[in-house]
């Protein structure tokens, strides 16, 4: 619960990081549209100054010149009378627009006709117009101005400012992007790091209680005084300080850096079955449980690590022991189909709930037991089955029933034995 609700607080906490980054961002864009917008009303306002000057210097000629007159009407006139006063006309705009610092390239015409002025995205169009009514006889005449390169020019005079605010928009999203794959780089560690302390704990059970049970054993015979017991059980004690010993040796290897080292072997199953069940034996004789075989398969060797084969099928074991029934049977089957050695776990015991079954591989899920209180565990045993039979390219299956059993079976690519 503690972790879960760590987890929900780190959650929220990264979304209200995320929303508010997307907040600042948006504010800053606004800005610098903003910023854009009066750069552009300064720009419109010069110009507007500049033409109106032009107007007024037209007006001031237009008394001593009929020819303007005419130009300006659009009335019909020799070529080049309409060449002289369009270049007239251009050295007027162009000495105004000097007047208030517009050193920009620009074309013009005059016309009579009304243009929408739609509106652009970032920058409205950069076309500008100025009406004469007033100055001549025709009403709607009107001087229009294009400034092709305006919008390169306003970005330009912004570049300073938007620049620097879009590399600070930029770094800001990097960093936020790094800070949250650094923080669940380290979160996956520590829930790593969890994991692996809970399944050497979880592995540590089974011979800790083999070797309890033995003690026992041998404490009770003792008293009798047979020395083929004592010596069968002080080799069970044997068997089993050295199957601790190996797993302390597996968790100095990991704490060394080498726990991706996969050390591939040819294991004969069979072999190996028969190996993990023998460890269980004093457990299955002091619970009263009876165990079989069936192992039917002619091609029974794999290529894999054993040690994790072998804690995977005493995990199964130690399941079936635990979830037994008052009349504990179980039987471990072997089949060979479509190139997979298919190993069977079979048992009486309690069995799994429908519901259940397709959570029972996930990591601390523990299946809902009733009334029964003493099973001990930490919900990662199946998890960690899967995740190595998945890492020797195969996979695990179950069929279960309430108060029937369950059939546990684990999927292997199948090798041919050499020679």
């Amino acid at each position: 619960m503690k972790i879960d609700s760590s987890s929900e607080k780190q959650a929220i906490l990264a979304i209200a990081t995320f929303v508010i980054l997307i907040l600042l961002i948006l504010i800053q864009i606004n800005w610098m549209f903003r910023a854009a917008r009066l750069e552009e009303n300064n720009f419109t306002h010069r110009v507007s100054m500049a033409l109106k000057g032009s107007r007024d210097e037209i007006g001031s000629r237009l008394p001593y010149c009929n020819d303007m007159s005419d130009f300006l009407c659009m009335k019909k006139c020799s070529e080049d009378v309409h060449d002289t006063k369009y270049r007239e006309l251009d050295s007027i705009i162009n000495s105004n627009l000097n007047i208030y610092n517009i050193d920009l390239p620009y074309t013009f015409e005059i016309t009579d006709s009304l243009f929408p002025q739609s509106k652009g995205i970032f920058f409205k169009p950069a076309t500008y117009r100025q009406n004469l009514n007033g100055l001549i006889d025709q009403d709607g005449v009107q001087i229009r101005v294009l400034f092709p390169t305006r919008n390169q020019f306003l970005i330009a005079q912004l570049w300073s400012q938007l620049g620097l605010s879009i590399l600070f928009i930029l770094f800001v999203m990097v960093s936020f992007f790094i800070t949250w794959r650094l923080f669940r780089r380290e979160k996956n560690m520590m829930l790593s790091t969890s994991d692996f302390i809970n399944n050497m704990v979880h592995e540590f059970q089974t011979p800790i209680a083999n070797i309890r049970f033995a003690t026992n054993l041998l404490a009770k015979n003792r008293a009798k005084e047979n020395p083929e017991k004592q010596l069968e059980y002080t080799q069970v004690i044997q068997k089993e300080a050295m199957r601790l010993q190996s797993h302390v040796e597996a968790l100095l290897k990991l704490s060394s850096g080498s726990e991706n080292v996969f050390n591939k072997e040819l294991i004969d199953m069979h072999r190996m079955i028969k190996q993990v069940a023998e460890t269980f034996s004093y457990n299955m004789e002091d619970s009263g449980a009876e165990l079989g075989f069936d192992l039917e398969a002619s091609d029974h060797f794999i290529e894999g690590e054993p040690e994790q084969i072998s804690h995977s099928i005493s995990n199964l074991i130690d399941n079936a022991l635990k979830y037994a029934s008052s009349n504990p049977l179980m039987k471990i089957e072997t089949r060979n189909k479509d190139n997979y050695l298919i190993v069977s776990i079979i048992d009486n015991g309690i069995g799994i709930r429908k519901e259940d079954q397709a959570r029972i591989f996930d990591k601390f899920y523990r299946v809902y037991t009733g009334d029964v209180h003493n099973i001990k565990g930490f919900g990662l045993g199946l998890a960690y089955v899967k995740k190595i039979v998945e890492q020797h390219r195969g996979f695990v299956e179950v069929e279960s029933s309430i108060a029937k059993g369950s059939k546990f079976s684990l999927y292997f690519p199948t090798t041919e034995k050499n020679g």
